[in-house]
């Protein structure tokens, strides 16, 4: 009998079998189903004291093609490793008591997200809550007798009703009417917007009923405790927020008596608001917005009553977030991102830094993007998720100020890797054609490479496109790789963790000379003499999926692309995505029916008369942030052109495809699958 393990890799392979008759993959080498057997760190959190560790371990279900989570603990030493709880639900949003002796987290093992407290020297865990829309945010009051965390409050829907007959008894009429009156109606990942704001909450911490502190028709974002028991938290409460987004203040509030004040008065963005453990000073991260796509995030501090505001990171040219007061108040942690590495790094007062942690990465499947945390612990002892060019995510800790070698304590998939080769991963680095910027990159080399053979190539374009790549495992390049082909991946301009001039130069002006950054990788990896230039091949998602159709009514040189959830026409993308005000204002300088050419003369689909290579278009069914009606106008000025074109949709998938198992091997199997059929 067919097991149910085989027949879902089974189904799987099936769906390709159509276009890809060439792929054959050596069983050692690292495929499909490995990735079910794959164990990932996230999201540790380190107790005060600095002696436990309680981390976050990503899995995926065969069955149910989804991610579970559960918990585990660990000694700082890597003594004591054990599950704090087992089962294919899903735990998270970790936070230690004060004094050490309770954690609290969320969990949906009742059928529905709800707050549980542990107490950890008994084992004992309970829920406290009974909601009906999913918390976060969680919070420890100084004292440890309360918890303070946000959720989502429905509203009154709109109240446009029409005057309708009934319909007869047993009659069978249509559904009615869904009536939008918002500004931002639909959101990728979550669908369409419902009625209703987010509040905070604070609850005892044994338990009972929560009180709602904040009111009104704004969102409420940020909530933290000040040492001396009130709170901090953000909000745009302008009553602008929908058409004028990007302007969060932040506010302080007595959660007895409700009073709350306005700490800031100028423009946001002000985030994620910390007080210091004296109680003297607030940090948090912004900048003065100039109304652009990118712009440095740096980090300020001010007195406790807001006034003597200065920022700290002026030697920082990369963008700041995640940051932690140190317990003695006199510097603070933060993350960030420099050359393609995710970093930690610990600032002054008067702006002096260093870096403490790198090559930290999150649980992800997908692509090599930025990611993973950290936690500090009072003593200085810090935890964070660890990850490298071909290893997921592991638990590494170390102790600042000591210049200690950090060390990790986790190696989940010695034993898998052991029996599957992965492709070796090198790192590049390219001087510009058109100016003094270089571009970095990677190369992933196919397991066993001969670099006397030659062999395709697929240039992979990140999205974003204010984001990185790094040496970061990427199952999805490594499937790649695995099917034959040399994958290329760079950071060009507009990428960010190359300081903001880098960053910056695709503002109002994207793409660009970003699609030269692309060529010049290029050129320097068929230098290097393996590549078969008859068989070049691009792809590349949303930003990258724009770049990708660029480069194709660019140059003629790839024998075959696959574009997936591209913006092809700038003016319908800000009229029909789910930022629709923070687009059009922010990465544009005005609405499209006022200078059309502004976005048309940087919309691929004017360079759809250029295109000869065959393209593939590949997007997920309920993306809402580049929607399907930009995959469609693309396919259809291609099909208009005599351009041999396919368009894969993507069911059960919005703009994260990796986000189910069978859609990130859709994926490739689609893009590798495409490009097998061109080869020469």
């Amino acid at each position: 009998m067919m097991t149910k393990r085989f027949f879902l890799l089974f189904i799987v392979f099936a769906f390709v079998s159509s276009i890809n008759t060439r792929a054959q993959v050596d069983e050692s080498y690292f495929n499909y189903m490995d990735l079910f057997d794959l164990q990932m760190v996230a999201n540790p959190e380190i107790s005060p004291d600095g002696t436990t560790i309680v981390y976050e371990r990503h899995q995926y279900d065969v069955m149910t093609d989804r991610r579970f989570v559960n918990l585990w603990t660990i000694s700082f030493s890597g003594d004591e490793h054990r599950p704090l709880t087992s089962g294919k639900t899903g735990y998270g949003s970790v936070t230690w008591s004060p004094s050490g002796d309770r954690i609290a987290y969320t969990s949906s093992e009742e059928g529905s997200d709800q707050i549980f407290i542990r107490w950890m020297d008994t084992g004992v865990s309970t829920s406290i809550t009974n909601l009906t829309e999913s918390p976060g945010s969680l919070s420890w009051s100084p004292d440890g007798s309360m918890l303070l965390f946000s959720k989502f409050v429905p509203g009154s829907p709109s109240s446009v009703r029409p005057d309708m007959p009934a319909p007869p008894e047993g009659a069978k009429w249509e559904e009615n009417a869904e009536v939008i009156d918002k500004v931002t109606y639909r959101r990728d990942g979550s669908g369409y917007v419902k009625d209703g704001y987010t509040h905070i909450f604070v609850i005892a911490a044994e338990g009972g009923a929560p009180r709602q502190l904040t009111s009104g028709d704004y969102n409420h974002g940020s909530p933290s405790w000040t040492p001396d028991g009130t709170i901090l938290f953000t909000s745009d409460r302008s009553g602008n927020a929908d058409l004028d987004p990007n302007n969060e203040q932040i506010y302080e509030m007595d959660i007895e008596s409700g009073e709350m004040t306005r700490l800031t008065n100028k423009r946001g963005p002000h985030s994620n608001p910390k007080v210091s453990p004296n109680g003297e000073l607030i940090a948090y991260t912004g900048y003065e917005d100039e109304f652009l796509g990118y712009q440095l995030t740096k980090l300020y501090i001010m007195d406790r009553d807001g006034s003597n505001l200065r920022m700290i990171s002026d030697d920082i040219e990369q963008d700041i977030s995640s940051v932690t007061w140190a317990a003695d108040s006199r510097s603070i942690f933060f993350r960030y991102d420099e050359e393609g590495n995710s970093k930690v790094g610990n600032i002054k007062l008067n702006g002096d830094f260093v870096q403490i942690a790198q090559d930290l990465g999150g649980a992800s499947t997908g692509r090599p993007y930025g990611g993973g945390s950290y936690s500090v612990a009072e003593n200085g002892r810090f935890a964070y998720s660890e990850v490298s060019a071909t290893r997921p995510s592991e638990l590494a800790v170390g102790y600042f100020p000591t210049r200690m070698a950090n060390k990790k304590l986790t190696n989940l998939n010695a034993e898998l890797f052991k029996a599957k080769k992965v492709g070796n991963v090198e790192e590049f680095w390219v001087e510009s054609s058109v100016d003094d910027f270089r571009t970095q990159g990677w190369i992933i080399t196919p397991p066993d490479f001969d670099p006397n053979k030659k062999y395709p190539m697929i240039l992979e374009i990140h999205g974003g496109p204010h984001t990185n790549y790094g040496p970061r495992f990427s199952p999805e390049l490594q499937f790649m790789a695995s099917r034959g082909y040399v994958v290329v991946y760079t950071n060009p301009r507009g990428s960010t963790s190359y300081g903001a001039d880098f960053a910056a130069y695709i503002n109002h002006n994207y793409p660009s000379e970003d699609y030269n950054d692309l060529m010049d990788a290029t050129d320097y990896v068929i230098d290097q003499g393996y590549i078969d230039k008859d068989n070049l091949f691009i792809t590349g998602g949303s930003g990258g999926g724009v770049l990708t159709a660029w480069s194709i009514g660019m140059t003629d040189r790839f024998t075959a692309a696959v574009v997936a959830k591209p913006v092809i026409n700038w003016y319908s993308f800000v009229l029909t995505a789910d930022g629709i005000s923070f687009f059009s204002k922010y990465w544009f300088t005005e609405k499209p029916w006022d200078d059309p050419e502004q976005y048309m003369e940087r919309s691929p689909i004017s360079l759809v008369g250029n295109v000869t290579t065959p393209t593939m278009l590949l997007t997920g069914q309920q993306d809402y942030r580049t929607p399907m009606s930009e995959t469609e106008q693309y396919y259809s000025a291609l099909k208009l052109q005599g351009v041999e074109a396919t368009m894969v949709r993507i069911a059960g998938s919005g703009h994260s495809i990796y986000a189910k198992p069978s859609n990130l091997f859709r994926k490739v199997g689609y893009i590798t699958g495409w490009f097998d059929r061109y080869k020469n």
